[in-house]
Order: structure tokens, then C-alpha cells, then sequence
């Protein structure tokens, strides 16, 4: 009976260290998903902003002044237009969306790498649960 029961007992032990390895691991995963979460609405908000400036200088843009004209005047006009609205601000714009995008897919990665483990952790709790069992039935 001794035998049994060390033997019952190194194997709790040895799952109690696998949950204890797979909770941190989940702790860890859901740390990094909070950060990712973070991050996207950081971005999303200066996105958002930069949408807004660009909207702002479209304004300026278009805008027609009665005592400037000219070459000088159709040269800004057509560089804020073309340069900064249709091609800086634009592209600026598309890279924080490939950004978000990126960040999106590691926070999906992530959030499916802590659900493929819920599984694990029901299977090692409930072996957890057949020794604790075992060791208890012993001793009584």
C-alpha cells in the first residue's frame, strides 16, 4: 500500500506541476492579448485622428483664396493635393491598416493557442481529480 500511494502521490505531483506549467502559459497568452488589445486601440485611434487631419487638409486644399492665385498658388494647390492627400496621407493611412490587420491575426493566433489548451487543462484536472481520489480513497 505504501508503494501504491507514493506512486499515486509523484503522479499528482507531476500533473500539479503540468497544470501549474499550462496556467502560466494561459496567464502569459492572455497578458500578451491584453497588450495586442491595447495596441489596437492606440492605433485605431490614431487612425482615426490622422483621418481626421487629412479630412482637414482637403479642406485647405480645395480652398480658394481671392488674393492668392498664380502659378505659386496652383503649384501648393496641386502638391497638397496630389503629394500629401492622395499619396503621403493615403499610404500612411494603408500602413496602419496593414499594421492593424498584423495585430489582429497575433491577437486571433494567441486567443486560439489559450483555447487550444482549455482542453489540457480539463484533462489534466480531472486526472488531478482521479488521483486526488485514489490517494483519499487510500487513506480512508
Amino acid at each position: 500500500m505504501q508503494e501504491e500511494l507514493e506512486s499515486l502521490q509523484t503522479s499528482y505531483s507531476s500533473k500539479q506541476q503540468q497544470l501549474n506549467a499550462c496556467t502560466n502559459q494561459v496567464t502569459s497568452l492572455n497578458a500578451k492579448i491584453q497588450r495586442i488589445e491595447s495596441i489596437i486601440g492606440e492605433f485605431t485611434n490614431f487612425k482615426s485622428d490622422l483621418i481626421d487631419h487629412r479630412n482637414d487638409v482637403k479642406i485647405v486644399a480645395n480652398k480658394d483664396y481671392t488674393y492668392w492665385q498664380g502659378d505659386l498658388f496652383d503649384n501648393y494647390h496641386d502638391e497638397i493635393k496630389d503629394q500629401l492627400v492622395n499619396d503621403s496621407l493615403k499610404e500612411y493611412i494603408r500602413s496602419i491598416d496593414d499594421n492593424l490587420d498584423n495585430l489582429n491575426n497575433e491577437k486571433m493566433r494567441l486567443e486560439n493557442e489559450v483555447y487550444s489548451t482549455e482542453g489540457l487543462i480539463g484533462s489534466i484536472k480531472s486526472a488531478l481529480n482521479w488521483l486526488g481520489t485514489k490517494i483519499d480513497n487510500l487513506l480512508n
